[in-house]
């Protein structure tokens, strides 16, 4: 069982690197960590939100999205239950990634950051959530030390140089 998985993974991570599978991971309920050393580009936005984990169990997320950025040193990793015992899968690369429509849904973000153009409690409906919800929104931004304990992410496109896959006991995870 573990082999066509691993397998399908493979797959799918050569898919992602080379910018022809769109990324979205909905890990069963389970969260995840995505940090980064850096992350720069444009358009903004941080908003609250809810999803729904596969169990059906809804989670308060804020949602954080991207219009496009340069992302330094990614890192994504989860701990998964097997047959086998407790691993953990992580994708990472330290090459420069390029990332269009972004979205995480983190519990919660650890990191630090440069806005250009901020505007604050703008309406969350122009940042693709709901009306009348506080929203934070900026045209430029700088986010470095990133460290996001995440429910889900998604992005429309997401091209990744140099992508490491690896799953074990004794893979680490990002942070």
């Amino acid at each position: 069982m573990l082999v066509p998985s691993l397998g399908a993974l493979g797959v799918l991570g050569v898919g992602m690197a080379q910018g022809t599978v769109p990324v979205s991971f909905a890990l069963s309920g389970r969260r995840m960590q995505v940090s980064a050393d850096r992350l720069s580009g444009q358009g903004f936005g941080l908003y609250p939100a809810v999803v729904r984990s596969a169990d059906g169990e809804r989670h308060q997320v804020l949602s954080l999205t991207m219009r496009s950025a340069a992302v330094y040193g990614l890192c994504q990793s989860s701990v998964v239950d097997t047959p086998l015992g407790r691993y953990v899968v992580r994708l990472s690369s330290r090459e420069p990634s390029q990332v269009k429509g972004l979205t995480i849904s983190a519990r919660s973000i650890d990191a630090d950051v440069e806005f250009g153009s901020l505007v604050l409690n703008k309406d969350a409906r122009a940042l693709g959530g709901g009306a009348g919800d506080y929203g934070v929104g900026a045209l430029g931004f700088t986010v470095r030390n990133v460290k996001v304990d995440s429910w889900m992410v998604t992005g429309g496109t997401f091209q990744v140089t140099g992508l490491k896959v690896a799953i074990g006991r004794d893979v680490p995870t990002c942070f």
